[in-house]
């Protein structure tokens, strides 16, 4: 079963910056599962840049909740 992913059109209302980090957490998540399922047993190199990259993005969206709480 395949999902497809919408992205939102790009207009300054569509989203805030704090979405577009939740949006790319997700995003980040979804690549990570499908990493996984596909490559058996999973490659920890593309893993580990996912897992860095969420890393990264979750830090973002802290610190910008807390300057703008």
């Amino acid at each position: 079963m395949s999902r497809a992913l919408h992205l939102l059109a790009e207009t300054p209302e569509a989203e805030t910056p704090a979405q577009h980090l939740r949006n790319a957490v997700q995003l980040l998540i979804l690549a990570d599962e499908r990493l996984a399922a596909l490559t058996i047993p999973p490659d920890a190199a593309p893993a580990e840049l996912i897992r860095g990259a969420e890393a990264r993005v979750f830090h973002a969206l802290f610190t910008l909740d807390r300057r703008n709480p």
